[in-house]
C-alpha cells in the first residue's frame, strides 16, 4: 500500500509541474509555520509521503510567484525533502529483498514438507487422504506466495521506476532553482542600483531640508522678538485693564448696595399696596352690594314712572285744562312737588 501511495504521490507531483501558474493542487495549504515544524526535531522524516510531496508543490508555486525571496532556503528545503523521499524508497527496496528471502526460506521448508509427505504416502489410505488434502492445500499456499512474490516484484519494479521518475524531477527542481537564483541575484541587482539612486535624490533632499532648517531657525529668531515686544505691549495693556476691571468692580458693588435698597423699597411698597387693595376690595364688596340695591331701586322707578306716563295719559283723556286768561303768569303749574321716588302733588286750581 505505501507503494502505491507513494507511485500516486509521484504522479500527481509530475502533473502539478507540468500545468499552469493558476492551477490550485489539493495540498497547497501548508503553512510557512508548518514547513518550519517540520524542519525542527526530525519533523521531515516522521511526516507522510502525502505531506512531503505537499511541502514541494508549496515551495514550487512559492518560488514561481515571487522569485526574489528566499531562494536559498526553499533550496535547502527541497533538497532535504527529496534525500527524505530517496532513503524511503531505498528503505522500501530493501524490505522487498527481505520479504523476498523470507518467501524463498519459506518455499524451501513446503518443499521439503511436500517431499515428506510423499514418502510417507506408502501408508494407509486414511493418512494418504490426509496428507493429500495437506498436499493441496501446500499448493494452495504455494500458488499464494508465488503469486505474492510476482506482485512484491512488480512493485519493487515500480518503485524503482519511480525512484528514476524523483531523480529526473530532482534534476528539473534543481534547474529551476538555479533559474530563480540567478532572477533573484538580478533582482539584487537591480535592487541595489535603485537603491543608490534613491540615496542620492535622499542627500540632495537632506541639503534642502538643512537649507530650510536654517531659514526656520532665523524665523524663529525673529518671532521670538516680535513675541517679545508683544508681550511687553499685552503686559502694559494688562496693567490697563486690571485698573479697569477694579473700578468696575468698586462700581458693580455700588449698584449691587443700591439693588438691595431698592429691593427693601419694593418689599415695603407691595406690602402697603397689599394693605391698600384688601381696603379696597372691602370697599368694592360694599359697591356691589349697593350697585345690586341700585339695580332693584331702578326697576321699581321704572315701574312707578311707567305707571305716571299712564296716569298721564289718562289726566290728559279725561281733563280739560282750559287756557290762560289774559293776564295770568304762564309759568305757573298745577304741580306743586316732585318727590325723590316720582311722587307728585297737584293743587287744585281755583
Amino acid at each position: 500500500m505505501e507503494v502505491h501511495l507513494l507511485l500516486w504521490h509521484m504522479m500527481v507531483f509530475t502533473s502539478y509541474l507540468r500545468c499552469s501558474n493558476k492551477y490550485q493542487g489539493p495540498y497547497t495549504d501548508i503553512s510557512e509555520s508548518n514547513i518550519l515544524e517540520l524542519m525542527k526535531s526530525n519533523g521531515l522524516d516522521n511526516a507522510s509521503t502525502r505531506t512531503l510531496f505537499s511541502l514541494v508543490n508549496r515551495i514550487l508555486e512559492e518560488s514561481i510567484e515571487r522569485r526574489n525571496g528566499h531562494v536559498h532556503h526553499m533550496a535547502h528545503i527541497v533538497k532535504k525533502v527529496v534525500q527524505v523521499i530517496e532513503q524511503r524508497v531505498s528503505t522500501l527496496a530493501v524490505n522487498l529483498k527481505d520479504q523476498n528471502n523470507l518467501y524463498k526460506v519459506r518455499l524451501g521448508k513446503c518443499q521439503s514438507r511436500i517431499k515428506v509427505l510423499e514418502t510417507l504416502a506408502a501408508g494407509t489410505t486414511e493418512e494418504i487422504q490426509v496428507l493429500l488434502s495437506q498436499l493441496q492445500q501446500i499448493k494452495i499456499e504455494k500458488t499464494k506466495i508465488e503469486e505474492k512474490k510476482k506482485l512484491e516484484e512488480q512493485e519493487l519494479l515500480r518503485t524503482k521506476q519511480e525512484k528514476i521518475h524523483s531523480d529526473i524531477e530532482n534534476s528539473t527542481l534543481k534547474h529551476e532553482l538555479e533559474t530563480a537564483k540567478k532572477t533573484h541575484e538580478e533582482h539584487c541587482l537591480l535592487l541595489q542600483v535603485q537603491a543608490e539612486e534613491t540615496e542620492v535624490e535622499l542627500e540632495k533632499k537632506l541639503k534642502e531640508l538643512e537649507c530650510f532648517l536654517a531659514e526656520s531657525k532665523k524665523r524663529v529668531k525673529e518671532l521670538e522678538s516680535f513675541s517679545k515686544s508683544k508681550s511687553q505691549r499685552w503686559k502694559s495693556k494688562e496693567g490697563y485693564y486690571r485698573i479697569f476691571i477694579d473700578y468696575q468692580s468698586r462700581a458693580l458693588q455700588e449698584l449691587r448696595a443700591a439693588a438691595d435698597s431698592v429691593k427693601h423699597e419694593i418689599l415695603k411698597a407691595k406690602r402697603s399696596y397689599t394693605e391698600e387693595f384688601n381696603f379696597l376690595g372691602v370697599k368694592l364688596k360694599g359697591l356691589a352690594d349697593a350697585a345690586a340695591n341700585y339695580h332693584s331701586v331702578l326697576a321699581e322707578n321704572r315701574r312707578l314712572y311707567n305707571e305716571v306716563q299712564d296716569l298721564k295719559g289718562n289726566i290728559r283723556v279725561y281733563c280739560r285744562i282750559r287756557p290762560f286768561l289774559p293776564g295770568q303768569s304762564k309759568k305757573r303749574t298745577a304741580v306743586e312737588y316732585i318727590g325723590e321716588n316720582g311722587e307728585l302733588i297737584i293743587s287744585n286750581p281755583s
